[in-house]
C-alpha cells in the first residue's frame, strides 16, 4: 500500500511545476538551468545547431517545487522509499549502478515525464499520455511545443489562458460543434473551490489579457495551497493512504480551475486536478501490473517507450453501483411519520456512505491508494486497478462480502453491484476509425447495467431458498421489513434503523466522520457518536470540529483510523471547501429552527398532535410537519389576532434528473479522453452535490435535500418555496452548463399533506418526472427539459410566462378585490377554453365576459364608470386573453398557487 501511494504521489504531482511556474516560484538561475537540462526536452533550431530551446519548462519547476511539498508529506527523506530510492541512498550512490538508481528517485520520476529514461519514469510518462489520450505523433508534436507562445486564435499564453468549460462543448443533437478556442466563450475563474467557483464565466470576465494580473492570480492561489497543506494534521502523515486522501482534496480545492495543457495547439479544457488524478490512478495500476509480472527493468522501459505492449490488457476498470436506492430510502414502518425527517436524512446519507465504504473496501483489499478511485457520485464509483489474477480473486472476495452484508442487514432489498473490465493502453486512445476509447466507455456503461441486473448470486447451489430469520420482538417500527432486535418504551426497532435516526440527529451538529478498523479503539462521548452496525467491516463514528474532538493521532499511530472525512456544508456560496481533511460531498442540507422561527411559532398551529413540543428548539432539525407550515403568511385581514396565519399547510416534493445523461457521456464530447470523462463526471456531480445544498442553505433554508448528486435530486420543502427553488435551479443549471441548450434537466413536483407514506410520495414524484420527460403527441420534439406541477407540464423556456401570470394575477386580485368565487370560476373555464373539440369551446369567451361584467357591475359599483371600464378591460386582457386564451390548462398553476395562499 505505501509503495503504491508513493507511485501515486509521484504521478499525481508530475505537473506540479505548471502551478508553480505560472505562480512565478522564485528559483535561482543556476538551479533552474540545471533542472531544465535534466528534465526538459531540448530542441535545436536546425540540425547540428547549438541554438535552440527547452520546451515544457514546467518539468524543471516540478522538481524545484517538490521542496515545498516535502515538509508536509509523509517521510520522503530517511524512511523506506520503495519502489524509489531515498535521498540517503542517492547521496551514497556510486558507480554506474548508483547513477542509474539515482534517476529512480520519486522526484526524478515525477519531473522526467517529458524525457523519461528509467522504468519508473516511463511508468509515469505512459500514464500521462494515456490520461490525455495522446497518440505517438500527437504527443511528439505536443512535446516540441513552446508553452510560452500565445495561441494565435485567442492571443493568450499559458499564464493568461483560463480553463475552458467541457459542458459548453457537449454536443448530442448533431449540430455543428464548437472546435476553435475563439468560438468557445466560457472560462472558469482562477479561484479556489467554492460552490460559486464551479460556475464558468464569460471569457471577458475572468481571462486576463496581460501577464502581470494573470501571474498574480496564480501566486495568490499558490500561497493559499501551501497554507492549506499546513492544515492537514501532522499526525496523519504516519499513514500514507490517510494523508494522500487529505492531500487529494487540497489539490482539488486549489487546482480545479487550473488548465492542465496550454501549449500551442492544445485546448485548455481539462483541469490540472483531473489530469493529475487520472494519471496517478493509471500509473499505480501499470506499476503494480509490471511488478506482479516481474517486468521492471530497462527492457520493460524500452517496451513502454516503443509501445510494443500497449495491446496487452494490464488495466482493470472496476465499477460499483448501488441499487435499490428508492426502496431503501423510502421504506415504511408503523412509526415512520413522526421520525420521517430524521429517517430520510439518515437513509440518504447511508446510501452515499455505503458507496464510499464499498469503494474503500475494494481499495483496501487491492492495496490501492485513494487516488485510484476516479469517481464516486450518486451511488456509483470507478476504480483503476492492475489486471492480475490476484486482483480478480480479491475482487471476488469483496463482492461476496458486500453481498453477504446486504443480505444480512437488508435481505436483498438493496445492494451494490461490482463489474470489472480489462483494458489495454491502446484502449485509452481514440484514434480513427476504431475509436477504441469510446468503445471502452460504451462497454463500461453496458457492464454496469448488467451488474445491476445480477444483484445477488441467489441461483448458486449454496444460496438459501428462504432466509432463516427470527422475529422475537416483531418487526422494526421504522422499517416493517426488518426484524427488531431491541425493545424500548417506544416499541421495537432494528439496529440499522436506530443508526439511521442517529445519523439524522448527528448531521445537524457534527461535521466529520471517522472510518475505523477497530470499534473498541474509540470511546463515545459528547463529541463522538459511534454507529451500532459495522459497515463492511468498518466502524463509523461522527465527530465535531477538531477543537472539540481532537485530531485522533493515537488512532493513526495504531493504524486504526482508515479515513477521516469532512462532510460539513459551506456557510455561504463563496465559502472555501477546505477544512484540513479529505472532503466527501455526501451530506444533505438540513432545515433548522432559527430565532425567527421560534418567535413566529403561531404559524405551526394545528400540527401539535403530530410533533413533540420539544422538537422546536434553536438549531434543531425541523420535522416535515413544520416544513409544511413554512409558506404560511400572517393574516393581514385579521389584525386583531397576531397568531392568525393563512395559507395551505402542505409539502412539495421535487424529483428530477439530467436529460439524456447516457448520451452526454457516450457521445457528447468530440475527442473524449480518460481525464475528460473524469472531469465531466465530477463537474456534473458538483452542481447537485456541491452547489445545490449550498443554494438551499443560502436562499431556501426550509428545503430537505433528501439526495442530490450525480445527475439527480430529490427535495422536499414547503409547497410554494419549492416551486421557486425549482425555477432557481433551472436558471442556475443553464448558467452552469455555459448556456448549452443540449444539457437540460427535467423535474416532477407533487403537493401533499405531511404524513403521506414516503414510498407513496416517492412514487408520485417519479410519475410526475416521467410525465415531464414525455413527448406530446402534437410536438414529439418537445420532450424533456420540462417541469410538471399540479399535473401540468411546462417546458423551462416557457416558465417565464407562468411566473409573469402569477404576478399579474396577484395584482388584479388585489387591485379589484376579486372574490374567491370569481377566481374559482376561472378553473371551470380552463378546460372549455383549452379543448377545441368540445362543442361548447367557442362559448368560453362569452361566459368569461359575462361573469367579468357582472362582477364589475356588482362588486365595483362604488367606482366611477371610467374605472369600471378600465377594470373590465384589464381583467379581460390578463385573465381572459393571457390566462385562459394563451396559457390554457397551464393557467391552473398560478390559480392553484393563489388559492392555496388564501386558505
Amino acid at each position: 500500500m505505501d509503495a503504491s501511494c508513493r507511485v501515486a504521489l509521484a504521478a499525481y504531482l508530475h505537473d506540479l511545476g505548471k502551478f508553480a511556474e505560472r505562480a512565478r516560484l522564485e528559483a535561482g538561475a543556476d538551479a533552474l538551468d540545471a533542472h531544465k537540462t535534466q528534465y526538459c526536452p531540448w530542441h535545436s533550431i536546425s540540425p547540428g545547431s547549438k541554438s535552440g530551446y527547452h520546451s515544457h519548462v514546467h518539468a524543471a519547476y516540478t522538481a524545484l517545487a517538490f521542496d515545498h511539498i516535502e515538509s508536509h508529506a509523509p517521510d520522503l527523506v530517511a524512511g523506506d522509499m520503495t519502489p524509489f530510492v531515498g535521498r540517503a541512498q542517492l547521496q551514497a550512490g556510486a558507480g554506474s549502478a548508483g547513477r542509474d538508481q539515482a534517476t529512480d528517485s520519486l522526484v526524478n520520476a515525477a519531473a522526467a515525464h517529458h524525457r523519461p529514461e528509467t522504468f519508473l519514469q516511463w511508468i509515469i510518462a505512459t500514464a500521462d499520455r494515456l490520461a490525455s489520450g495522446f497518440e505517438r505523433e500527437a504527443f511528439d508534436a505536443y512535446n516540441a511545443a513552446q508553452e510560452g507562445n500565445k495561441d494565435t486564435s485567442t492571443g493568450r499564453n499559458h499564464y493568461q489562458a483560463r480553463l475552458l468549460s467541457l459542458l459548453e462543448q457537449v454536443n448530442i443533437d448533431g449540430a455543428p460543434a464548437k472546435h476553435s478556442l475563439q468560438s468557445l466563450q466560457w472560462r472558469y475563474p482562477l479561484r479556489a473551490l467554492s460552490p460559486q467557483a464551479i460556475f464558468a464565466q464569460r471569457r471577458a470576465q475572468c481571462e486576463p489579457g496581460a501577464d502581470a494580473p494573470a501571474q498574480k492570480e496564480y501566486a495568490e492561489l499558490w500561497q493559499q495551497f501551501l497554507r492549506a497543506l499546513e492544515d492537514i494534521p501532522a499526525s496523519h502523515r504516519r499513514q500514507w493512504p490517510l494523508w494522500l486522501d487529505h492531500f487529494d482534496t487540497a489539490w482539488l480545492t486549489f487546482t480545479h480551475a487550473i488548465p492542465s495543457a496550454t501549449a500551442f495547439g492544445s485546448k485548455p479544457e481539462v483541469s490540472l486536478y483531473d489530469h493529475s488524478k487520472t494519471t496517478a490512478a493509471l500509473a499505480v495500476a501499470l506499476w503494480r501490473w509490471h511488478d506482479a509480472q516481474g517486468k521492471t527493468d530497462a527492457a520493460a522501459a524500452a517496451t513502454l517507450k516503443e509501445r510494443r505492449d500497449w495491446d496487452e490488457q494490464k488495466l482493470l476498470l472496476i465499477q460499483g453501483d448501488f441499487f435499490g436506492i428508492q426502496d431503501f430510502i423510502f421504506a415504511d414502518g408503523s412509526q415512520t411519520r413522526r421520525e420521517a425527517a430524521r429517517l430520510l436524512r439518515g437513509r440518504s446519507f447511508q446510501v452515499s456512505l455505503f458507496t464510499e465504504l464499498a469503494a474503500l473496501k475494494v481499495l483496501d483489499a487491492l492495496e490501492l491508494p485513494p487516488t485510484s478511485q476516479i469517481t464516486n457520485a450518486a451511488g456509483k464509483f470507478l476504480i483503476v486497478a492492475p489486471n492480475t489474477p490476484e486482483t480478480l480473486a480479491q475482487l471476488g472476495t469483496v463482492r461476496a462480502e458486500l453481498n453477504q452484508w446486504f443480505l444480512q442487514h437488508g435481505f436483498g432489498l438493496a445492494g451494490l453491484g461490482l463489474a470489472a473490465k480489462a483494458a489495454s493502453c491502446n484502449d485509452f486512445l481514440d484514434k480513427k476509425p476504431t475509436h477504441r476509447f469510446k468503445a471502452l466507455m460504451n462497454s463500461l456503461f453496458t457492464d454496469l447495467e448488467s451488474a445491476k441486473l445480477h444483484r445477488f448470486d441467489l441461483s448458486a447451489a449454496s444460496a438459501p431458498d428462504v432466509f432463516a430469520v427470527a422475529y422475537p420482538h416483531g418487526v422494526c417500527r421504522f422499517n416493517d421489513r426488518l426484524p427488531a432486535d431491541q425493545v424500548d418504551a417506544h416499541g421495537a426497532s432494528a439496529a440499522l434503523s436506530r443508526d439511521q435516526i442517529a445519523i439524522g440527529k448527528e448531521l445537524s451538529r457534527q461535521h466529520r466522520l471517522l472510518v475505523l478498523r477497530q470499534a473498541e479503539a474509540l470511546a463515545t462521548g459528547p463529541s463522538v457518536q459511534r454507529l451500532e452496525v459495522p459497515i463492511f467491516g468498518y466502524t463509523i463514528a461522527f465527530t465535531a470540529e477538531e477543537d472539540r474532538s481532537g485530531k485522533f493521532g493515537n488512532l493513526v499511530q495504531g493504524g486504526v483510523l482508515a479515513r477521516c472525512w469532512d462532510f460539513s456544508l459551506p456557510e455561504s456560496l463563496d465559502a472555501l471547501l477546505w477544512n484540513g481533511y479529505a472532503r466527501r460531498y455526501i451530506n444533505a442540507f438540513v432545515p433548522r429552527f432559527s430565532s425567527v422561527d421560534l418567535q413566529t411559532q403561531a404559524k405551526y398551529k394545528g400540527i401539535e398532535g403530530d410533533v413533540d413540543a420539544d422538537d422546536v428548539q434553536f438549531n434543531a432539525g425541523k420535522t416535515l410537519n413544520h416544513l409544511a407550515c413554512e409558506d404560511r403568511l400572517p393574516d393581514t385581514d385579521d389584525t386583531s389576532n397576531a397568531s392568525s396565519w393563512r395559507g395551505q399547510v402542505a409539502l412539495m416534493t421535487l424529483k428530477g434528473d439530467v436529460d439524456n445523461l447516457g448520451t452526454i457521456f457516450q457521445q457528447g464530447l468530440q475527442a473524449p479522453t480518460f481525464a475528460k470523462m473524469a472531469a465531466l463526471s465530477r463537474q456534473m456531480n458538483a452542481f447537485f452535490a456541491v452547489y445545490l445544498p449550498a443554494l438551499c442553505a443560502a436562499e431556501f433554508p426550509n428545503t430537505y435535500t433528501v439526495f442530490a448528486g450525480g445527475d439527480d435530486f430529490f427535495l422536499i420543502g414547503p409547497w410554494r418555496s419549492t416551486q421557486r427553488l425549482a425555477v432557481r435551479m433551472a436558471h442556475a443549471f443553464n448558467q452552469y452548463v455555459a448556456e448549452n441548450p443540449g444539457i437540460t434537466f427535467s423535474a416532477g413536483m407533487v403537493m401533499t399533506k405531511p404524513g403521506l407514506p414516503m414510498h407513496t410520495l416517492a412514487a408520485q414524484a417519479e410519475n410526475a418526472l416521467d410525465a415531464a420527460k414525455a413527448a406530446s403527441q402534437a410536438d414529439p420534439a418537445q420532450r424533456k427539459n420540462a417541469l410538471v406541477v399540479y399535473g401540468e407540464r411546462v417546458r423551462w423556456p416557457d416558465w417565464m410566462a407562468i411566473d409573469h401570470m402569477q404576478q399579474q394575477l396577484e395584482e388584479v386580485c388585489n387591485a379589484y378585490d376579486l372574490s374567491t368565487s370569481y377566481v374559482y370560476g376561472l378553473l371551470h373555464l380552463i378546460d372549455l377554453a383549452s379543448n377545441p373539440k368540445d362543442p361548447e369551446h367557442a362559448m368560453w369567451r362569452s361566459r368569461f365576459a359575462y361573469r367579468t361584467r357582472r362582477y364589475v357591475v356588482d362588486k365595483l359599483k362604488d367606482r366611477d364608470p371610467l374605472a369600471r371600464a378600465q377594470a373590465q378591460t384589464r381583467l379581460a386582457t390578463v385573465l381572459g386573453e393571457q390566462g385562459l386564451g394563451q396559457l390554457g390548462t397551464k393557467f391552473r398553476i398560478p390559480l392553484f398557487n393563489y388559492f392555496y395562499r388564501q386558505r
